[in-house]
């Protein structure tokens, strides 16, 4: 079954976001998706 989680960002997170993909920076990667995620993907897993 198909999911959804949608992911609202001010400019600033996106920005960073960017830098991250450009600079393949997994440290930083895996500390985004700590910041923002924060839990929703169990969430979405748990049935929500």
């Amino acid at each position: 079954m198909k999911k959804d989680l949608h992911l609202i960002l001010e400019d600033e997170d996106l920005i960073e976001m960017v830098r991250i993909l450009v600079d393949e920076d997994g440290d930083a990667a895996l500390a985004f998706l700590k910041k923002h995620f924060k839990g929703k993907a169990r969430e979405l897993l748990e049935g929500g």
